[in-house]
């Protein structure tokens, strides 16, 4: 899992239609490819995602599963996470039962 769950993302999300949409790029990619991040279509979504929704998205896959645990290991504040969460269980990422 990465180190900061997401705060900054390794490359342009934009580049993952291109690699799909071109079989010579597509053809490159190992059959694993972006499932550290949920996969090509969830990094997408998670790119235009608010920061601290993706930061508890990947902390909440990761087995982080309460807010208080969710403020220690990702650095947000009380309301940063309350708000992450809100967003994700909007959008159906995760549900009552994941974060207790």
């Amino acid at each position: 899992m990465r180190e900061d769950f997401g705060r900054e993302l390794p490359f342009d999300p934009r580049m993952i239609t291109e690699i799909q949409s071109s079989r010579a790029m597509s053809s490159e990619q190992p059959s694993n490819w972006m499932q550290e991040w949920g996969g090509p279509q969830m990094y997408q979504e998670m790119a235009y995602a608010p920061v601290e929704a993706r930061m508890v998205y990947y902390a909440v896959v990761g087995g982080t599963s309460s807010p208080d645990q969710l403020e220690v290991v990702t650095g947000l504040s009380k309301e940063e996470v309350s708000r992450g969460l809100g967003w994700l269980k909007k959008k159906g990422h995760v549900t009552t039962e994941e974060v207790t």
